[in-house]
């Protein structure tokens, strides 16, 4: 079940200034789409939006399903917006791994255990878990 984002106080004042609620995607308002929405919406690896949050302090993991609005500020999303539509996509695809870590030490042979402790130990994020794409340079470090 979701959580409510507004109190029912605040609920009540959106609709009386002639605001909606009710979880509806508003076209171009980034705040209401969950991080799988976006990704798919804007091409944008999730992978990317997430370690962009870890930055920003949302603690993991990260749930592709919940609302952008629910886990950052309005300015920040503003910001991730910005960046979608300034950065290059097809470079920021490339910049991520095709395997995420369970896979990545299946196909080297390394020790789960001890692939999860270097990443802990080099301070990556990883927003997903042990199901996170790292980047290009971090898979070819492990």
């Amino acid at each position: 079940k979701k959580r409510p984002v507004y109190t029912e106080e605040e609920e009540e004042l959106i609709l009386a200034m002639g605001g909606t609620t009710g979880g509806k995607r508003e076209p171009g308002y980034l705040g209401d789409s969950t991080l799988a929405e976006i990704a798919t919406d804007y091409s944008v690896p999730v992978c990317y939006i997430a370690d962009v949050l870890c930055t920003w302090g949302v603690p993991v993991p990260i749930n592709v399903n919940e609302r952008l609005g629910d886990m950052v500020l309005g300015e920040q999303a503003f910001a991730i917006l910005e960046a979608i539509h300034t950065l290059d996509i097809a470079a920021l695809q490339d910049r991520y791994s095709n395997s995420n870590l369970m896979e990545l030490c299946d196909y080297y042979g390394i020790d789960m255990r001890d692939a999860f402790q270097m990443a802990i130990k080099e301070g990556w994020s990883l927003p997903f878990g042990v199901q996170t794409m790292l980047r290009v340079e971090q898979e070819e470090e492990m």
